[in-house]
């Protein structure tokens, strides 16, 4: 057996034994684990049950809710169409998407969107649940939101509304729905159609595994430690709202995303190198998609040091964007080593508190990862 081999087994097995350990504490129900080590699936875990109250165990197939790790699927695609000379980041957003230039968004560059600089972060108004998950409605009430600071001079999470932003743009460039768009260049070419959606249909609906609450927390919850700087106000309760029905079926390019860890990590293998002879991001493009926007000091810590475009940027000082990718409220991630050539998914449907346990579980198989194959490319945010 090779030493990589052998390394990758003691990994899966102490994966493994960690994540069980958490379930037989009960603090996770279920939970998947994916890495790809230079584009090969090394590793696939699938612990637990995909609920409390149900004996079906969580598969390769099994989905989850994945909230903000979703805008690292939708940055994906947005460099793959700047890649094809589709879109540019350089334009102005009311290039693409006219109706956006009002109440001074009109300078509003696609980078400046992506790297959430817009100065729109505030959550637009919707009088219904309907209209937040109709596309149309809810990318017109951003269209309608005021900025708050010069877009540009400063950033801010634009939870909800970067990714409206990102998919109406992408729409505008194309002139394709954001649906078609992520089949065609995504999701078809990875054949991970049924493994990744943003608007599940009835047969996905069979195989969610929806968030649960800690038993002794039952309020909106986040990984982050900075959780009101991080995740902004929306709709109800955060589990609760990703737990509906007609949420999981809307298209929100940002935060409703269910997907299972496979895609996830594989995503992000294509995006770095070719797997299965595809790969989505050249070296150039990629680059450019991970150097660093944001000014110092003004993201919470949580995002390691800054935002790229679209990614967080978690890699060494000298050259954050080595490893970069996209977590999500709940506990769900997904990052790429670009050094050491490997990518993670992970996902799991209990809302994180984990008030007793060690750590945050995403972060303690980041740990172990890092511990297998070294620190080389990692800024440290998950080691220190």
């Amino acid at each position: 057996m090779s030493s990589i081999s052998s390394k990758v087994e003691q990994l899966d097995k102490s994966i493994t034994s960690l994540i069980n350990s958490f379930i037989e504490q009960d603090f996770e129900t279920g939970a998947q684990t994916v890495l790809y080590l230079n584009g090969e699936k090394v590793i696939d875990i699938n612990c637990g049950a995909v609920s409390s109250s149900s004996t079906q165990p969580v598969k390769s197939d099994t989905l989850f809710p994945v909230c903000s790790t979703s805008k690292g699927i939708t940055a994906t695609l947005m460099h793959i169409l700047a890649q094809m000379n589709l879109l540019d980041y350089e334009k102005r957003v009311t290039d693409y998407w006219p109706e956006f230039g009002s109440h001074g968004k009109d300078k509003v560059t696609v980078r400046q969107a992506l790297a959430h600089m817009a100065g729109i972060p505030q959550r637009a108004v919707y009088d219904s649940f309907d209209e937040i998950c109709d596309w149309a409605q809810a990318c017109q009430k951003i269209a309608d939101l005021t900025t708050k600071w010069e877009p540009g001079s400063t950033a801010e999470y634009h939870s909800f509304n970067w990714g409206w932003m990102a998919g109406r743009i992408a729409e505008g460039a194309t002139g394709k729905k954001f649906s078609e768009l992520l089949k065609e260049f995504i999701t078809a070419p990875l054949g991970i159609e049924k493994e990744l959606y943003f608007g599940t249909d009835d047969e996905s609906e069979t195989r969610v595994s929806p968030f649960e609450a800690q038993p002794q927390q039952k309020e909106q919850i986040t990984t982050a430690q900075t959780a009101h700087q991080c995740v902004r106000e929306v709709p109800g309760p955060l589990m609760e709202f990703d737990n509906m029905p007609q949420v999981r079926r809307a298209c929100m390019p940002a935060v409703n995303g269910i997907m299972s860890a496979g895609a996830i990590a594989k995503v992000y293998a294509a995006a770095i190198g070719k797997v299965d002879g595809v790969r989505l991001l050249g070296e150039r493009q990629l680059d450019a998609a991970v150097q660093l926007q944001t000014p110092p000091n003004v993201m919470p810590k949580c995002f390691g040091h800054g935002m790229g475009l679209g990614y967080v940027l978690k890699g060494t000082a000298e050259n954050p964007g080595t490893f970069f990718g996209h977590g999500g409220a709940g506990g769900s991630e997904g990052m790429a080593n670009r050094k050491l050539g490997y990518t993670v998914g992970f996902t799991k449907n209990r809302m994180d508190t984990h008030l007793d346990a060690p750590g945050h579980l995403n972060r303690l198989i980041l740990q172990k990862i890092i511990e297998a194959f070294g620190t080389e490319g990692d800024g440290g945010f998950y080691t220190d």
